[in-house]
Formats: structure tokens, sequence, C-alpha cells
């Protein structure tokens, strides 16, 4: 198997299934025996066509017949070669449609359609006029910078134009690779050091002391395949003890909920673990992490975490948040919900969940968000701290869950964030209070999160 051929397979397979690209893309890394450098073209064919399929599906509309139904198999051949052309740099076009087409084992008429239609993109693509931004914004956005067209109109009617426009734009790049200090076990300098003696170079985070971001060759919206000594270095790195892979707008959330200084915390969704272990952290491993999921397989991840890092103050619980009996937190300081959620902060990294998810979808989860607060509030201690958290730019997800709860449980009030910590910039808070990250505007993740004071 080479890379084209494993890509292939990856999209079938993400084509009929409702695995994550990720890991879909992790298990067939790891099936089949491939060099650095072919592993990083899968990851760029396989999260560049994902990312671009509308787009992608779009231009091969203009140039094949309406009438010709297109099998989900050639579909995404023909994707794979229109994304290498239009996308991918480093990729010699007669390399890019000779071996996309060798992918066709059908027999000599569907080689010739397939390299019929590589060849007439190859000339022409670049020429293609789409809708205009102005007379035909949502189909201009959507085509151009491929999302769907119901989000599109949904943040269009939320947000506006621009917003819109820059938050699609910004969404499509790479994002970068950002950790974060262990600081049980060294400092942000000792770790540059380190990384740097690896053969990585970084940047300290703009908004967390203790963060910071790898720096790679590609500053392109695709990944440069060539080099595969900086990708071995990045792997090496990725498990080390003194480290943790974790945006910045997940650090910024860690700091709001510790800006009290409590000394016992509770984690009522704390799969993956990132904030559940930063906490611990900035409590220098004293107090007590409690940290709950309604998954133990997940939670076993998170307790292996905290034995690579060193933390000991961190206690998992099985737990369904939403339907259990929450009356033990009465005892605690903070109760930190990350809820699940759209996840659209996050379509840098993630660029699948743009496809699968709905309208309907997202009204479930605003009432299952909902209910996780309605059933932590009555059991938080007087003067005890409520932070919710989410991982998306949504207002439905965000500010009308938020405002929801306020109107039903008045005793609680947003609490404008204050971390002296951290060197918060004003564009981070809203005038609401709300701590609100934009790809666009911040350069990481997109996040939410409210501070929530029970009146004493």
């Amino acid at each position: 198997m080479n890379a084209r051929q494993v890509a292939l397979e990856c999209l079938l397979e993400q084509s009929v299934s409702d695995a994550s690209i990720a890991s879909i893309v992790d298990n067939a890394l790891q099936k089949y025996t491939l060099k650095n450098r072919e592993h990083r073209f899968v990851n760029a064919l396989v999260y560049g066509v994902v990312r671009w399929q509308h787009q992608l599906d779009w231009v091969l509309g203009q140039f094949v017949n309406p009438r010709f139904q297109l099998d989900t198999k050639r579909r995404i051949i023909l994707r794979l070669g229109a994304f290498q052309l239009l996308h991918l740099n480093g990729i010699p076009d007669r390399a890019a449609i000779n071996e996309t087409v060798d992918l066709a084992i059908e027999g000599k008429k569907t080689k010739g359609f397939i390299n019929a239609v590589l060849r007439s993109i190859q000339r022409n693509g670049g020429e293609l006029s789409y809708p205009q931004l102005d007379t035909h914004p949502i189909d201009h956005i959507s085509y151009s910078y491929s999302y769907p067209k119901w989000l599109v109109q949904r943040w269009i009617k939320d947000r506006g134009i621009k917003w819109t426009l820059d938050f699609c734009i910004a969404s499509n790049q790479i994002a970068p690779i950002s950790i974060r200090t262990n600081t049980l076990l060294t400092d942000p300098l000792k770790l540059q050091e380190l990384l740097s003696k690896n053969g990585l170079s970084t940047h300290p985070s703009k908004y967390v002391p203790e963060g910071m971001v790898i720096e790679t060759s590609s500053k392109k919206s695709e990944i440069d395949i060539s080099h595969t000594s900086e990708e071995k270095n990045i792997k090496s790195a990725i498990n080390h003890e003194h480290l943790y892979v974790q945006d910045e707008s997940g650090m910024l959330i860690s700091h709001l909920m510790m800006s009290d200084s409590p000394k016992y915390v509770v984690d009522l969704c704390a799969a993956p673990g990132g904030k559940t272990t930063h906490m611990a952290c900035l409590m220098q491993d004293s107090g007590k992490v409690l940290a709950i999921d309604i998954s133990e397989k997940k939670l076993l991840r998170i307790q292996e975490n905290c034995t690579r890092l060193g933390i000991k103050n961190v206690e998992t619980r099985v737990l369904d948040a939403v339907k259990s009996d929450l009356s033990f937190i009465t005892e605690v300081d903070a109760v930190l919900i990350d809820a699940p959620c759209s996840g659209f902060g996050t379509l840098r990294r993630h660029p699948d969940i743009r496809w699968n998810k709905t309208f309907k979808q997202l009204q479930s989860l605003t009432q299952l968000q909902y209910n996780l607060l309605r059933n932590a509030a009555q059991h938080i201690k007087p003067n005890g701290i409520l932070v919710y958290s989410t991982c998306t730019i949504e207002k439905a997800e965000n500010e009308s869950v938020v405002q929801r709860f306020l109107k039903n449980y008045p005793m609680f009030k947003i609490e404008r964030p204050s971390m002296e910590s951290i060197n918060l910039p004003t564009d981070i808070i809203t005038p609401e209070g709300y701590l609100q990250t934009l790809p666009q505007v911040h350069g990481i993740d997109g996040a939410f999160a409210v501070k929530l004071r029970k009146s004493a």
C-alpha cells in the first residue's frame, strides 16, 4: 500500500463510518508500514480532502456532466486528484494525475474518465469563477471555503458576513501544535531548551505563562510533506513527561477555574483530561481534583496521563453527570462543566466536524448542556463557583444556554474574569463577562467560558 492508496481507504471508511477522521487515520497508519514521509502525505491528503470536499465537489461539477452519477469511490478518487492539483504544494501535476488515476482498478474506461476530468481541472481549474460575495454570500463562502450551506447561513444571520468569512478562512488553516509545560517537573525555559536540543523550535504563548507553540516549517494552509525529520521530532516529544499537548484556549479556562485558588475542584466532563491535569498542576499537586466522566475507558486514559506527568492529587469516578445524584459537590469549592458541544471552535484540527453535525443535533446539545448545569446547580454551596465552558462558537450553545440557566437560577451571577497570573487581552472578555476566543482574532481555537458564583 502506498500513501494514496491508504488515503483512499481512509476516505472510503469515513464515508460510511461515524468514527472521527483522526481515529480512522491513526488506525490506518498503525495497520500499514509506511515511511515517515508517507505518513505526512496520508495526513495531508485525508485531512485536506475532508476539509475542502464541498469546494472540490463544486469544482468537479464544472467538469463532470450532471447526468453522470458518480459512485462513492470514483468521487473520492476525483476529490483526491483535484485536491492535489488545487491545494497541495510540492506535488507535480503529472504525478498527482497519473498516480491518482492508478487508484482506479476497475478498468480502462474508468481510468480514462478520471484522467480526462483531472486534466481539465489542471488546465482550467484555476480560472473558475465562484459565486460573488456581494450578491450570493452564502454560496460564495460555502463553495470557496468549503462549508455546509446551513452553517454558513446560520453564522451570517448570527454574526454577519464579515465575521463568517473571517472565521471560515481562519478555520481552514492548519492549527499549530501548542503545548503546556508540566510545571510540577520543569519550567517553560528549561522545556524550551530541552525541545531545542531535540530539534524543535518553540515560542512562548501570548496568553498563558506555561504555554508554548511549536514552530513548524510549513506556514501554508496545507502541509508541506518534505519535512520528515521535523515530524519525527514532534512525535517523539508528544508523550514526554515534561509537557502536555493542549490548545491555549483550553489553558485559559483552567486559569479561570483556578482564579480563586480553590482547594477542591470537580471536573464533571473530564475527558480527554487536558483541563483536569492543568488544574492539578496549577494547584501544585495539592488539594484535590475529582475527574468525572461517563466513559471508564476515557478516565483510564486520564489516569495514565496523570502517572506520566507525576500528578497525584487527581481522583476519577465513572458517572453520568446528567442523571446521577451530585449531592457530593456540596463540599466542593469550584465545579467545571466543560460541556459536550458541536466543537465548531476546533475546525482547524477537526475538519470533519462541519460535515457531521446537523441542526437537530445542535438542538439536542443545547438541552444536554442546560441539563448538566441544572443538575450541578442545586448542589453548589453558597459562594461556590460553577464554570461553564465549550469549544464552540455557537451562541445557541454558549450565551443562550447561560441566559436560560440564569433566568431559572437567579441565585447565580456572572463574575467577570480576573486572572492576575496571565496577561489576558481585553478583547477575550466580552462586555457581558464571557470569555470568548476566536481563531480569526486570537489565532487559537474558538472557546467559550463563563464564571458563575452562587450568592451567599
